[in-house]
């Protein structure tokens, strides 16, 4: 009671967020002029007592059972090495002195992790201050971008709860990744579940998967996120544990593919964390992970083959379906051994060739425009090539791929005006020399290595078409001579023009 018999008024305590407070605020400065670092929060200080957890390896006051974000102290020696020669940190616990302790290059050098704090004039209490110069790697205005997004992606839990992170005074808006798409029939899935990566200790897990409307084609923004006690570890993972990179799963990470995404929220105990050491990272052999392997390839297989599958209609089978419900999956399907029941994926239309070569060649014929010519007539000839009802289809197959060989090399050479220059190159040179093929082949041998086996092979099925040109006999020719012959003159139009050709 205070002296005029009123009862004191209590200073409200914050609500807890795990190890977090709601009122924590954590103010980071990057001076890109002056190369300098600094960090401040108001967690409440660190007595004189326990500064060695600063500086001492693995030092910590956490307990490892708890939900936290990590089970390691702050590690200064570790940042000092990482970031600056000099790291300065300031601290003032309730009731306690402000102190410094300076991390030098000197001390660094020394195996001793004892290190003397000296009193300073008195900072805010219950703040803590670090401040890191002679960076041993300087930063831009770009790099200070990226690390906003960063700490927007990675802390977005805790600024959602209120908790306060600022970067050159600018507040951090948090980012979540749960931009979704509901095409009927195809909305996204949602399973809660346990896992247990050690005897009688249970990790909760959330599992969202399904087809994104954020997709933004430079940044890649598809993959396996994983959040570990809200904390964003990975994004846009797509590595061989989760599914990409292996034939008859996710397959080869790919645009077609980009709308997929998997979300991966573990909830628990610090030590059951399948995170690595410096939280960069997931650490696949962790029994954690493990027990997730199989679910997440599920998920990534199944939407990525989804995303394929709609591809050409995107606009209207996808991104105009911004709203709906998702789809739960009980826990003991989505843990079962056997492969989770999802909707049977929406029947495919296989691309012509020809805008198959388009596509994968888009940015080639954007700087090369007279390709255009050379895909085209690859296109044409798997069209011909169908014609089922057409006898000599094969014939007008070879006689168009040995016409492309010619082009392709005229092409060249008109066109590589650094090897073949103009004025002595010219339309005489071009025409006399193409009076005989083995002398423009020759040319451009020159200048771009064929390997024995190719050209013997150009010569083979010139021989060919020459046969059904100039002699009396007919020349029958089967599918399998113009699949090879295809596959020479594209292995040809690779090494000249660099163009990409997807297996069938």
């Amino acid at each position: 009671m205070s002296s005029n018999g009123s009862r004191k008024r209590k200073p409200r305590a914050s609500r807890k967020l795990g190890a977090i407070q709601t009122s924590l605020t954590i103010d980071v400065t990057l001076d890109a002029a002056r190369q300098l670092i600094t960090v401040v929060d108001n967690a409440g200080g660190i007595g004189r007592s326990q500064l060695d957890l600063l500086i001492a390896p693995g030092a910590s006051r956490n307990d490892p059972a708890h939900e936290l974000i990590g089970i390691f102290g702050v590690g200064g020696k570790r940042a000092g090495v990482a970031l600056g020669e000099l790291v300065e940190i300031r601290t003032r616990a309730k009731g306690d002195r402000s102190l410094q302790l300076d991390v030098t290059s000197d001390w660094l050098a020394t195996e001793d992790w004892s290190l003397a704090a000296y009193e300073i004039p008195d900072i805010k209490q219950g703040t803590t201050s670090i401040e890191v110069s002679k960076l041993r790697q300087t930063f831009t205005s770009e790099d200070i971008e990226e690390i906003r997004t960063h700490l927007s992606e990675t802390y977005m839990w805790y600024i959602k709860q209120g908790c306060t992170i600022t970067l050159n005074k600018k507040p951090i808006k948090p980012s979540a990744f749960e931009a979704w798409a509901y095409p009927p029939g195809f909305a996204p899935k949602k399973s809660t579940f346990k896992i247990s990566p050690a005897d009688g200790k249970d990790l909760n897990v959330t599992m969202t998967a399904g087809l994104i409307i954020d997709r933004d084609p430079e940044a890649e923004n598809y993959g396996v996120y994983i959040y570990c006690n809200h904390r964003l570890i990975v994004k846009e993972l797509r590595t061989r544990e989760v599914g990409y990179l292996t034939k008859g799963e996710a397959g080869v990470p790919h645009p077609d593919a980009s709308l997929c995404r998997v979300v991966i929220e573990l909830q628990g105990s610090a030590e059951l964390m399948p995170w690595n050491s410096s939280k960069s990272g997931i650490n696949y052999s962790h029994p954690a992970f493990t027990q997730l392997r199989d679910p997440i390839v599920g998920m990534t297989t199944y939407f990525s083959s989804l995303s394929r599958r709609l591809k050409q209609d995107w606009d209207n089978q996808v991104f105009a379906f911004t709203k709906g419900k998702m789809e739960t999956i009980p826990p003991g399907e989505i843990l079962s051994n056997k492969k989770i029941v999802l909707p049977k994926l929406p029947r495919v239309r296989k691309l012509p060739r020809i805008d198959v070569l388009k596509d994968v060649n888009k940015t080639e014929l954007d700087r090369q425009p007279w390709t255009l010519g050379l895909i085209e007539a690859l296109g044409l000839v798997e069209i011909i090539t169908k014609q089922t009802k057409l006898d000599t289809r094969n014939r007008a197959a070879l006689i168009l791929l040995d016409s492309n060989f010619e082009i392709a090399l005229k092409e060249f050479i008109v066109n590589s005006t650094h090897l073949f220059p103009p004025h002595v190159y010219n339309d005489t040179k071009i025409l006399s020399i193409f009076k005989a093929r083995h002398q423009v082949i020759n040319e451009v041998k020159a200048h771009v290595k064929f390997s024995d086996s190719q050209l013997a092979k150009v010569q083979h099925f010139y021989n060919l078409r020459n046969k059904l040109v100039h002699e009396r006999a007919t020349v029958g020719i089967t599918d399998g001579q113009v699949d090879d012959y295809r596959k020479t003159i594209e292995n040809i139009l690779k090494r000249l023009f660099k163009l990409k050709f997807p297996e069938d």
